[in-house]
């Protein structure tokens, strides 16, 4: 998916709120975000969002001097999703339908997300999740897909959101589940040890990979062989979506720009076939 004009102001945001993060001296803040606004002033914007988006918040960490601006968040986000998985699990086992109940948990996990939202709520968006329909729901094609599927490739977005993940995969029980985490620092995304905070190698593979990255063993080896890809959240969204494969994206709409394209509204729960998607527009 090809950048649009409205991520740049969207990013020059986020920067700055990294930046805020990594420092309280406004002097180095101010730096980071000049140096920002000097790249994005010649960037090639023919890319997908994210891939204009990995040089500025290099540069925030570079110029900052901190290595992680959201390590104190991602811990945070991580211990306080942990305090709701009894509670998450319960509402699978009481459900009628469990798997889509997994589903629609996971959906609202994508709220705890740093890079689109400057705060969230999580109560009233699992609430929400768990009750309103799908803007986008391919929920048919996706439960056909997940009958017939012996091997998923998970891939996952954030910190914290990733406990609403360890959700589903644990209903794909009899699924060898590989889930990817990201190898380098990117906003709030979960990275290796976050998925050991919260569990998830107990219950996948866990591979690290770059951000928008499908090349790097042997996660280039777990997309091949993927029966079922199930990627999450905004960023996977813009990056995947003209990528081949079985794919199914399950996300928030949290960007107008995006739910235009995508045919939803901002706020819509997604779950969409890409191969459906495809199907159609050909």
């Amino acid at each position: 998916m090809q950048a649009f004009l409205d991520c740049v102001p969207c990013l020059v945001g986020q920067c700055l709120r990294a930046a805020r993060l990594a420092t309280s001296d406004p002097e180095l803040q101010a730096r980071a975000l000049r140096a920002v606004m000097g790249y994005l002033q010649q960037a090639d914007l023919s890319g997908s969002p994210i891939d204009i988006s990995l040089e500025p918040h290099r540069l925030v960490r570079e110029v900052t001097g901190c290595p992680d601006p959201y390590a104190a968040l991602k811990a945070k986000s991580n211990s306080e999703a942990l305090q709701l998985y009894g509670r998450l699990k319960e509402l699978v086992r009481s459900s009628d339908h469990p798997l889509l109940t997994a589903v629609r948990i996971a959906a609202a996990g994508n709220i705890m997300d740093f890079g689109a939202l400057v705060s969230f709520d999580v109560e009233t968006t699992l609430n929400r999740a768990l009750t309103v329909p799908f803007g986008i729901d391919h929920s048919h094609e996706f439960l056909q897909a997940i009958a017939s599927a012996h091997r998923v490739l998970y891939l996952l977005d954030n910190a914290g959101e990733i406990v609403f993940d360890r959700i589903l995969i644990e209903e794909l029980a009899g699924k060898h589940v590989t889930a990817a985490v990201k190898s380098d620092r990117f906003i709030n995304d979960a990275m290796l040890e976050d998925a050991r905070a919260v569990g998830l190698d107990q219950v996948a593979e866990i591979v690290a990979v770059p951000p928008a990255d499908i090349s790097p063993a042997p996660f280039a080896g777990a997309w091949e062989a993927a029966d079922l890809i199930i990627a999450k959240g905004q960023a996977n969204f813009e990056a995947f979506r003209d990528v081949d494969g079985p794919i199914f994206f399950l996300l928030i709409i949290k960007c107008p720009v995006l739910a235009a394209d995508a045919g939803a509204q901002t706020g819509d729960l997604v779950l969409q076939s890409r191969a459906l998607v495809h199907a159609r527009r050909e």
